[in-house]
């Protein structure tokens, strides 16, 4: 957001202030863009423009009536265009998805556009002219705030003072999450742009939720889960279960390769094993085998393999769910070893 709105916001704000310095030939940015940023700038460019042709026309000295006449309706042109330009500038900070306030130095509303105004429930009285002592009086009166006004509003002139951008996020007491990106404009005003994200943080927490509820099973089953990166054949996680059939910690397994933890004989085999998966994409039927544990010695083992993704993918991981079935009699003699 900072980079695609509050940050084009100031650049064109600024494109603006040079304008009113009487700059008239000031650059305006972002003007190519198809989004709202670009019509603000268009209107932005408009607006230079007959500022431009104003300037001329101060600079008309008019010797007859007929240049006299000609030069007001000039001017009546002018008039006209740049009402046309501030309903453009107001219809494209309108449009925007986000909630935008401009503030001045002492903290009075320079502008503020629709979205703002759902986002709070402001009544039409509230407007360019107004203070946000206003505004937060209102969400106070509306029940969508409980917290000092004096204090809030003491920190928000502090840091226009400071002229100290920021981010934050505040809880509204319906529920809502707003998150604010707050930055100074040249002469000492502020922007800040304003979103809803209540969606976004309520999905967050429910897929944290998901996550901590799938790493309790994956980490309570009674298989062995070793998973590996696919592309160099480190581990990348391990189970419980699977520490406990290999003999090692976690620490010591994670980011080694089957070379680094097994035997010859068993790095070789499992390599194999690998590159069987590689082709087959996935082998989900159980292969018996067994290997020479470092730790535990000769070990039967059952293995389902999948993997996830491809080589095309950036995330590319080979998965092996490991049961020990070593001096159980009902199984087949074993062939060689792999995990």
């Amino acid at each position: 957001m900072r980079r695609s709105v509050v940050q084009p916001l100031q650049e064109i704000t600024e494109a603006t202030d040079r304008i009113a310095a009487g700059n008239v030939n000031s650059y305006i940015p972002h003007y190519a863009r198809a989004d709202e940023i670009g019509r603000l700038a268009y209107a932005v460019q408009n607006f230079r423009d007959v500022v431009s042709r104003n300037f001329e026309l101060e600079k008309l000295k008019a010797g007859t009536a007929k240049q006299r006449d000609a030069a007001m309706d000039e001017r009546d042109k002018f008039n006209d265009k740049y009402q046309a330009t501030k309903w453009q500038l107001t219809a494209a900070i309108n449009s925007m998805p986000q909630g935008l306030v401009m503030l001045d130095g002492k903290a009075q509303v320079l502008a503020l556009n629709d979205q703002y105004r759902k986002l709070y429930g402001l009544p039409v009285k509230i407007k360019a002219g107004s203070s946000l002592e206003e505004i937060l009086q209102h969400r106070v009166d509306s029940g969508l705030f409980k917290g000092d006004i004096k204090q809030y509003l003491a920190a928000i002139i502090d840091r226009i003072g400071k002229r100290q951008p920021t981010c934050y996020e505040i809880s509204l007491t319906d529920g809502r999450v707003i998150k604010i990106h707050e930055r100074p404009m040249d002469g000492g005003g502020w922007v800040s742009v304003q979103e809803d994200v209540t969606a976004q943080r309520k999905g967050q927490a429910i897929l944290e939720r998901t996550e901590e509820f799938l790493a309790a099973i994956v980490e309570n089953i009674p298989e062995g889960i070793l998973v590996k990166d696919a592309r160099n054949l480190r581990y990348l996680f391990v189970n419980k279960a699977a520490e406990e059939m290999i003999g090692m910690s976690r620490a010591e397994i994670m980011g080694k390769t089957p070379r680094e933890l097994f035997p010859e004989s068993a790095a070789e085999l499992i390599e194999r094993r690998d590159r069987q998966l590689l082709e087959r994409k996935q082998q989900l039927e159980t292969i018996v085998d067994t290997v020479d544990n470092p730790v535990k010695g000769r070990r039967t083992i059952a293995v389902r393999r999948l993997q996830i993704g491809g080589p095309e993918r950036e995330s590319h991981l080979f998965v092996s769910m490991v049961e020990d079935r070593t001096g159980q009699t009902d199984i087949a003699a074993p062939t060689e070893a792999a995990a």
